[in-house]
């Protein structure tokens, strides 16, 4: 990895952002390393475990004006590891808050889906990312992005299941049925959308695991076919 960033940092600006610049947030078991970098140059090869955005300077500066969510872990989370930014503006507009909300959605997709399947981990890091953007929504000009201190700026069933979801993906464990219906519970309530049960979800899907799984504004959708994907209903 060590060697990658290095090259990196041969083609311009590197920068670290996300849960790997924060240790006490950092999962072994989950936790990818984010980078950023502003160079237009290749690399030989990419560490699996790096997760990296290439972009060119001026692109970054606008997007972060019209409200790219990206550019919250830039400018709250984030460290050079070489070469410097250009002075970034954050601004929160409806792309901000509208982006936010869908990746929040995506990942309760994928929360069901995984607990459906069996996959009780992946269900587990699924509903801390719900959790947690769900919380950043609420109090999204605060200066922090790390967990405990997100916790403590809100109270309720939100905060208590951030800090359980935080504890339970360090410790690389997993979850059931039971605590995906009380994420759903708490996410939709705190998003103003009906998210529905696992039993509900599995009843939609007629037992079949590998269905795919959507929400959005309405709700969360199936389909029931691959070979006509307009059929689908809410469940």
């Amino acid at each position: 990895m060590i060697d990658t960033l290095r090259e990196l940092c041969r083609n311009g600006p590197v920068v670290l952002f996300g849960s790997a610049n924060r240790p006490e947030d950092f999962s072994r078991y989950f936790s990818d390393v984010n980078v950023l970098t502003l160079g237009g140059g290749r690399v030989s090869s990419v560490n699996g475990r790096i997760s990296l955005v290439q972009m060119d300077p001026d692109a970054l500066v606008n997007r972060c004006y019209y409200g790219d969510p990206l550019c919250i872990w830039l400018v709250k989370d984030s460290k050079v590891l070489c070469g410097s930014l250009p002075e970034l503006k954050f601004i929160v507009t409806t792309w901000t808050i509208d982006s936010i909300k869908q990746l929040i959605l995506n990942n309760m997709a994928l929360m069901y889906e995984n607990v459906i399947l069996g996959n009780s981990s992946w269900a587990l890091n699924n509903a801390y990312h719900a959790v947690k953007l769900t919380i950043i929504l609420r109090v999204i000009d605060s200066p922090t992005l790390r967990d405990l201190e997100l916790a403590k700026l809100i109270n309720g069933g939100l905060s208590k299941l951030l800090l359980r979801l935080h504890e339970l993906r360090i410790a690389g464990g997993g979850i059931g049925e039971g605590n995906v219906d009380e994420v759903a519970g708490e996410v939709g309530a705190a998003i103003g959308i009906r998210l529905p049960t696992v039993s509900r979800v599995r009843e939609g899907t007629a037992g079949n695991p590998y269905a795919s799984i959507q929400c959005d504004n309405y709700g969360c959708l199936t389909f029931n076919s691959s070979e006509e994907p307009w059929d689908y209903y809410y469940l």
